[in-house]
């Protein structure tokens, strides 16, 4: 048996890959999500599930000192960004106290090596391609809880002596991305209005630009993090081709054009607040470090996914209650 490996929000779109992975690879895997934005139909029955609050410090550190793994995948996360400035104690405190419980138990148990997903959204507005050389410039709320992840990180590594890998993926879609969710995952929340035959929303004027990620050509990548060679570092991992939104939005309807809510109209919105216009990354270090390659592409990664959210069929939204409710916030969210 390999070395035990720990993955937060394994329930959940990335994690629940990351887990098939590890599992067929021979680790021992733990998995703990507390299903708030994952699906027990995604969990590997091969590997050992905890429903857990992260934010829960006590119940946390019992479960980490009983485990001590020696590595973990961190992906628990809110990752809800245009939403953050609406839920701000929420997102801070699924993101940073959530990860900050785990970390310190794990480091008093024997952590050997992190894993942790912050957000290109770190980099703020600054000149794209983004590059890992550039300081962290947090636009939003939900930018600010992953900077303070990622300093922490590197602060409490180099006191204590673990390794970490900080990853910075963008715009990763597939299959299990949640559909229910209409605050975050652009690609799927178009997928779920057309299947519920419901207008398309964008936001401003559509001409936003993001590079997206199937998430089979992103997968093989994280897996790497685990080499002993990949250490200390902060790597992109996104895709190549930035697109607009509009454009995106072409094409989800291209796919669905045989179905009947590919009657679903598009309607432009005001801007959200603190959304960061032209966001994309360069892609230099994930492929020299991490062998990155398009395999499938974005385009036709949209195609897998639409035949996948057809077999799913429409969703019912998730809507929770926001902290601040005032004029500022998309009338749609109200």
């Amino acid at each position: 048996m390999k070395d035990k490996i720990l993955v937060t929000g394994g329930a959940g779109f990335i994690g629940s890959h990351i887990v098939d992975k590890l599992c067929e690879q021979g680790y021992e895997v733990f998995n703990i999500d507390d299903l708030s934005g994952g699906f027990k139909r995604n969990i590997n029955p091969n590997c050992r599930f905890i429903k857990l609050d992260l934010r829960n410090k006590v119940k946390v550190e019992k479960v980490i000192k009983k485990i001590k793994p020696k590595y973990i995948f961190y992906l628990a996360s809110c990752a809800r960004e245009g939403a953050s400035q609406f839920q701000p104690l929420y997102v801070t405190e699924t993101n940073y106290m959530a990860y900050m419980n785990t970390l310190v138990p794990a480091i008093k148990y024997g952590l050997k090596k992190i894993v942790t997903f912050s957000s290109m959204s770190v980099y703020g507005a600054q000149q794209t391609p983004f590059s890992e050389e550039m300081e962290r410039k947090p636009e939003d709320i939900y930018a600010i809880s992953k900077s303070a992840m990622e300093r922490a990180t590197e602060i409490l590594s180099s006191v204590h002596g673990f390794d970490y890998v900080i990853l910075r993926p963008h715009n990763v879609f597939g299959e299990r991305q949640s559909m229910e969710d209409k605050f975050r995952n652009v690609i799927a929340i178009f997928m779920n209005r057309f299947l519920r035959n419901e207008p398309i929303y964008i936001y401003g004027d559509g001409e936003q630009k993001r590079a997206f990620s199937y998430i089979e050509d992103s997968l093989p990548c994280y897996i790497r993090c685990l080499s002993p060679e990949i250490s200390k570092e902060i790597i992109n991992i996104g895709g190549k081709s930035p697109v607009t939104i509009n454009n995106l939005a072409y094409n989800i309807k291209r796919w669905f054009k045989f179905f009947p809510a590919s009657k679903s109209e598009v309607v432009y919105l005001p801007d959200r607040p603190c959304e960061v216009k032209i966001a994309y990354c360069t892609t230099k270090k994930s492929e020299r470090l991490l062998g990155y390659k398009e395999s499938v592409g974005w385009s036709n990664g949209v195609e897998e996914m639409v035949s996948w959210a057809k077999s799913m069929g429409p969703q019912k939204w998730v809507t929770d209650k926001m902290e601040i409710v005032t004029k500022a916030m998309p009338k749609i969210w109200r």
